[in-house]
């Protein structure tokens, strides 16, 4: 646990002395208990940190991402013991879930990969997120969550876009010009071409227009916006309208910058703004896109005299001092470019109060903490109290009565550990009346030095690395550490764009909002300029991840428990739903071959330890009652429910989109490598012809017999999208599925607008609806595509051509309504494992559990050459080394081997890692490959 020193200070007329004076014994006593009951309950909580390394930052449709996970407790940043049970997520930009995994974790360490298969990712923005049972317990700012983009490959056919949208005020509307350059990759413009250009806010159209290139590749389109139109949801796509070239559609976010829809807050140190009280304010502006903006201006009274300057000096951040008067309104002009365009309100004046202001020095062995009161009996004279907490444990406390003059309290840094202190001003009833985060840096990360056995290497070459790692004092260090080798000829590394852990652990898992550039705040103690900056980071994005109060409360029940183990869980229960006690219940597993039994306890609940499930694993359960049958009970499995997070903030610009250089050097040379592997590997012999069989749903009662149908989700694609329900299956796999609604405002599920019909096993569930009975037909559906999930389905055919669809209309249409037109229906063949049919029933006494299987570590494949292996550009890895697991001896060293690829330039060198006792560590290295 983390070590803290309390310290008890008791102020006279503004000095600090230590010992005994006025009313010390109760002052005393009462701080004890705070300190006490906050560091108590939060050893009690063992709230987790979680960091996730990956190989890259970014990736293509069909690459492996990586990553080593490393669970610690947050208050020593040492190994968890809470859980042993990960759930690692894959989402796309629009939130929807792409792939959900199960990883075992032991001391706090675990790994594993996703395979990124272009059918399930395609090119996009996705969010990597991470999380125990036990941290949903905290709020979903508790979960680490990773943003990235994944790309298609570059080709010679690849299209570049470069726009900008300048918007004017024209008529009471917003007009934006949209100039448009598209050029091919190579920068030859893309001359004369009719495209479509289409504008949606993510639900509705905003505009479609036919367009057309000029010689120069150019493009000009005007139109005004909707009102009220939501800019963060803007997107734009291009559409090629050329025939036999296939169906190119470049989508792009509509990035506006409207300067009467910037945004500014206002947040002054401590909290609050006092009259007759210097106020330290820090501020932030901020686009209708979320990202930041520099802006500069006045602040202003109520009768306009100027009272403080500002401008932002990072990020739209920035910090400016004044006195508030009693009884004034504060109104701050805004402008940008040097034009002024808006005015903002700060914060309300408090006529009395308490301001809260800590300086924080560069360098400094310790930092100023100041209180200051307004003159006020109720204010001046009493007794309060200054708590430091990092990582949620106490770390410093002192009592003190505040006088006229501003208490000045200097706190030793060595005091407070690595990271961020959250300063808290209390008074006698435990409410916090105001506080303030500042950042500590003591330098005392783990040094990684790693060293190559020489200085450059050649293709194929056998590369060995010696890595040392040792702590602030010079000791060797035992640890656990994960390297990542990348080729810079293929992989971009933004240093200012990435965290790592160290950046992670100490700063931005505390943080709240968008946090644009978060690697820049790596180690602030190495530059002034960038310690100022993290200062006023942590006044505009300060959180506090456990409410003050909920310290003080009687403990709650937690939601979510913690996962020690793999297990599963149910109840047994009789026809009156009722818990069955000392039922027996058997399960049993084909593949691994498992049985095994269990008897339910009083309240009905049963559960199986020591399983651990394969990658298919399917369990048989059966209850029996106290005469042995299954006759008259029933199983209800504890099953996993996700959480729901939140729609991810911000959006990921394409790499085709405003390149720049460097970007379109990297793109160029993937593109390079890649046709030279084909050209060596296919030389001049002509490409296959690809057969592609039709899918085949075995016990289909498809109308069309075998394969007769537009689109087919077979056994194999349900299989890897493991409890997926029917209604999500459909939405990524079935283009043009959704919830409409008719121009009589009531909703239908279609398909391109085509009315759906829904056949299960070969009954329609229309058969069983019931138009009085309560539920509209769409609801009636909804029943059903939340009910069926992946693993009750054996496959999915779309019949939505009229080639496909017409016996099934003539089938189940035609006799019931004569006038009804086939080009306007569509159906959905839906085969179960059971093949009974659209009945929402489970069989009595039994359950087949499927639950999310573990993701199995793989082995990263690294080829091994022999000496004078020639480099034929068949190895073109960009990630040319993952190593997860790597264990530093007692005397601190490792050695890591690998083989380099048929690509020469250089390599960067990732190492990430901890010691699991509190300290972490990153290294960054590269080294040169020549032919």
């Amino acid at each position: 646990m983390l070590k803290c020193l309390i310290t008890w200070y008791v102020l006279i007329t503004g000095l600090i002395i230590c010992g005994n004076c006025f009313a010390q014994s109760p002052t005393r006593a009462y701080l004890n208990s705070v300190i006490t009951t906050v560091n108590s309950t939060t050893e009690k909580l063992a709230i987790e940190k979680l960091y996730l390394q990956t190989d890259k930052q970014s990736y293509q449709a069909g690459d492996t991402l990586w990553f080593k996970g490393y669970l610690l407790n947050e208050a020593s940043l040492s190994s968890s013991t809470k859980s042993g049970l990960l759930y690692v997520e894959l989402a796309s930009d629009s939130n929807r879930l792409v792939k959900r995994v199960m990883l075992p974790v032991y001391m706090g360490l675990t790994y594993g990969s996703i395979v990124l298969q272009p059918e399930d990712v395609p090119q996009g923005g996705y969010t990597l997120r991470a999380y125990t049972n036990w941290m949903r317990n905290f709020g979903e700012d508790a979960a680490f969550q990773k943003h990235f983009y994944v790309s298609g490959a570059a080709t010679a056919d690849s299209w570049l876009v470069n726009y900008n949208a300048a918007t004017t005020s024209l008529n009471g509307k917003d007009n934006v010009r949209l100039k448009l350059l598209v050029n091919q990759l190579d920068k030859d413009p893309v001359r004369v071409r009719e495209m479509q250009l289409r504008l949606s806010d993510g639900k509705r159209t905003l505009l479609r227009s036919e367009v057309q290139t000029d010689l120069a590749g150019e493009m000009d389109v005007n139109f005004n916006l909707l009102d009220k139109v939501n800019a963060q949801n803007l997107s734009l796509s291009l559409k090629d309208m050329r025939k036999n070239v296939g169906n190119r559609v470049l989508e792009m976010p509509l990035m506006l910058n409207r300067k009467q829809n910037i945004d500014l807050q206002f947040m002054p140190e401590g909290g609050n703004l006092v009259a007759g009280i210097p106020a330290h304010v820090a501020f932030k502006a901020v686009t209708e896109n979320g990202l930041s903006t520099n802006v500069s201006g006045k602040v202003f009274n109520k009768k306009m005299e100027e009272v403080a300057s500002f401008a932002s000096t990072h990020k739209g951040m920035g910090v400016f001092d004044f006195t508030p008067a009693a009884n004034e309104v504060y109104t701050a002009r805004v402008q940008t470019d040097g034009v002024l365009f808006k005015s903002f309100s700060l914060p309300a004046v408090a006529a009395k109060g308490l301001s809260l202001r800590v300086n924080n020095p560069y360098k400094a062995d310790s930092c100023e903490v100041v209180i200051n009161g307004s003159a006020d009996s109720l204010i001046i004279g009493r007794t309060y109290y200054l708590i430091a907490q990092a990582r949620g444990m106490v770390c410093y406390g002192a009592s003190f009565k505040l006088l006229a003059d501003p208490t000045k309290l200097y706190i030793a840094k060595n005091l407070l550990p690595t990271g961020i202190t959250r300063f808290m001003l209390l008074d006698v009833r435990k409410t916090v009346l105001s506080e303030r985060m500042i950042y500590i840096d003591h330098a005392d990360q783990l040094k990684i030095r790693l060293s190559a056995s020489k200085p450059a290497y050649g293709r194929r070459d056998s590369v060995a690395l010696q890595m040392e790692v040792r702590d602030k004092e010079g000791n060797p260090v035992i640890g656990s550490f994960s390297l990542a080798v990348t080729d810079d000829n293929q992989v971009k590394i933004d240093t200012l764009a990435a965290n790592r852990i160290n950046s992670y652990l100490y700063l931005a898992s505390n943080l709240n909002g968008v946090i644009e550039d978060s690697g820049y705040y790596t180690n602030p103690a190495a530059d002034a300029l960038k310690w100022q900056h993290t200062d006023q980071l942590l006044m505009v994005h300060g959180w506090v991840g456990y409410k003050w109060d909920n310290y003080f409360k009687p403990a709650a029940p937690m939601a979510f428990n913690a996962e020690q183990q793999f297990s599963i869980r149910g109840k047994v229960t009789n026809a009156f739903n009722k818990p069955v006690s000392n039922s027996g219940i058997t399960l049993f597993s084909k593949k691994p071959f498992l049985i095994t039994d269990t008897t339910s306890n009083d309240k009905g609940i049963f559960m199986f330890n020591g399983i651990y499930p394969s990658d298919t694993a399917v369990y048989f359960l059966q209850a029996k009652n106290k005469r042995g049958k299954s006759f008259n009970v029933g199983i209800e499995m504890e099953e996993f429910m996700p959480p729901v997070f939140k729609d991810p903030v911000g959006r990921l610009v394409p790499w085709y989109v405003n390149i720049d250089t460097a970007q379109l050097r990297l793109k160029n040379k993937q593109k390079q490598l890649k046709e030279e592997q084909n050209r060596v590997t296919q030389g001049n012999v002509l490409k296959a012809v690809e057969v592609k069989a039709k899918k085949v749903i075995k016990g289909s009662k498809n109308l069309n017999g075998a394969g007769g149908s537009d689109v087919v989700i077979d056994e194999e694609e349900l299989k890897r999208s493991g409890r997926t329900a029917l209604r999500q299956l459909l939405e990524k796999r079935v283009k043009g599925f959704y919830l409409k609604t008719l121009r009589n405002f009531n909703k239908e599920y279609v398909i391109n607008s085509n009315l759906l019909h829904l056949i299960i096993d070969g009954v329609e569930i229309d058969f069983f609806f019931n138009p009085d009975g309560g539920l509209s037909r769409y609801q009636y559906y909804d029943q059903y595509l939340d009910y069926y999930d992946a693993e009750e389905i054996k496959g999915i055919e779309v019949m939505s051509s009229s080639k496909y669809s017409l016996n099934y209309f003539s089938a189940f249409i035609a006799s019931k309504n004569p006038l009804a037109i086939p080009f306007e229906h569509c159906f959905i063949e839906v085969t179960t494992r059971s093949g009974s049919g659209p009945f929402m029933k489970k069989a009595v006494g039994t359950y087949v559990y499927r639950p999310m299987p573990f993701a199995l570590p793989k082995v990263f494949y690294a080829p091994k050459y022999k000496a004078g292996a020639v480099a034929d550009m068949t190895d073109i890895r960009s990630t040319v080394h993952w190593e997860p697991n790597i264990v530093t001896g007692k005397d601190g060293k490792a050695k890591i081997t690998f083989y380099t690829a048929d690509n020469v330039g250089s390599y960067t060198i990732n190492i990430e890692g901890a010691d699991l006792q509190g300290n972490v560590g990153v290294q960054t290295s590269s080294i040169k490959i020549n032919k």
